[in-house]
């Protein structure tokens, strides 16, 4: 309807030396409009200027409707749930939505200020979220009979240590040493509302990494890093039904139908960047299948 197209940035290099790149970055860690007729940039909104925790945007933008308005949707790996008017940019709500966050404070105004970061050579620094985020590069999801977002929620945080680098094609550009916990870490599917607010969580023992998916039928399927696949309440996050598919989940749900049946399809296999993530499910099974369900015929 608005002839614009909703385009994801990630971060800039390197990742956690930012004395080489100094400024905004602009455009990095952004979501950023554009006419898809000409490629004219309409207009853009920054979520981490100068961004030193590698919480790089490129993840879904979920675009909905409340009272008439134009609006999306951005859970960003810096732990901040965005909403903002799809038709100019304009920032209408920014609310935390993991528990722990100490890198830097995002106000109501959408101001940023740093707390915690890389600042100095072989200095360790720890920081929540870390590189991972408070969500990935796996896709919350929205259901518009609820009008609830669904997020999967990764809480935990990373010791990083700025290493100057000299950049080399095909090679790693990080500026950093990392370290991602492997203790101390924990995870949820959380609701919030159309308004930024919490309305209800699902909490699990190890972060959240793959994507949650929300039917029609007012449900939610969530995939734990322990092989387990849920189905959740979406209004109240009960849960309702759970089956072992041997293999973590690091991937996206989806649904189809075939002559009118209705089909949920889930791909499991640790074979992304699982130190990156969860490094205590390193050598974990490996699974590399695809489990489909569906309800009984009957």
């Amino acid at each position: 309807e608005l002839n614009l197209l909703y385009w994801g940035t990630g971060n800039p290099a390197p990742d956690f030396d930012g004395e080489v790149r100094e400024g905004d970055n602009l455009f990095t860690d952004s979501v950023v409009a554009v006419n898809p007729d000409d490629g004219e940039i309409v207009w853009h909104y920054q979520y981490t200027p100068h961004d030193l925790w590698d919480y790089d945007s490129n993840m879904e933008n979920i675009l909905f409707e409340k009272d008439g308005r134009k609006l999306l949707g951005h859970f960003d790996k810096n732990g901040y749930f965005f909403i903002l008017d799809r038709t100019n940019g304009e920032l209408v709500s920014v609310t935390p939505f993991v528990d722990r966050i100490n890198w830097g404070e995002i106000d109501a105004e959408g101001n940023v200020t740093p707390r915690i970061y890389p600042e100095n050579e072989g200095e360790e620094v720890h920081f929540y979220p870390g590189p991972a985020g408070g969500k990935e590069w796996t896709h919350a999801c929205y259901n518009p009979e609820t009008e609830l977002f669904y997020c999967p929620v990764q809480d935990t945080g990373s010791t990083i240590a700025r290493r100057r680098r000299e950049f080399k094609e095909g090679m790693p550009y990080w500026g950093a040493h990392v370290i991602v916990d492997s203790e101390d870490m924990k995870g949820s599917v959380s609701a919030f509302n159309t308004s930024g607010e919490e309305a209800w969580r699902w909490e699990t023992e190890l972060p959240m990494c793959s994507s949650v998916l929300t039917t029609a039928g007012d449900l939610v399927f969530a995939g734990e890093p322990t092989g387990w696949f849920n189905a959740l309440d979406a209004n109240t996050g009960e849960h309702l039904w759970r089956f072992q598919c041997g293999s973590g989940h690091h991937s996206s749900p989806t649904t189809y139908s075939v002559d009118g049946r209705q089909y949920i399809a889930v791909p499991v296999g640790w074979g992304a960047w699982v130190e990156g993530f969860l490094p205590g499910m390193m050598g974990g099974p490996h699974g590399s299948a695809i489990f489909v369900f569906a309800l009984p015929e009957e």
